[in-house]
């Protein structure tokens, strides 16, 4: 009988012998893991949410600020592709 079973392929990850309990443990600490992730990304989101509310302008300043840099490591690296 056992020769039957050695030559069966598994459909499924469930019917892989003595692997079921190590896989389940594995998705239970991924979802342990994702969902402490996605509770530290919503307290972030909450958090960016709330600054730029209580302060509108100095956002808008640091998004100009940003938005200079950017523009000009653009404008460097193009023109040193052209020298």
């Amino acid at each position: 009988m056992e020769q039957q079973e050695l030559g069966k392929v598994p459909s499924n990850v469930e019917e892989v012998p003595g692997r079921t309990e190590a896989w389940r443990d594995a998705r239970d600490k991924f979802n342990e893991t994702l969902t402490g992730v996605s509770e530290q990304a919503k307290y972030a989101a909450d958090y960016a949410d709330e600054t730029v509310r209580n302060n509108p302008w100095t956002s808008v300043g640091i998004g100009f600020g940003v938005g200079v840099v950017i523009g000009a490591l653009i404008t460097l690296a193009a023109s040193r592709s052209y020298r």
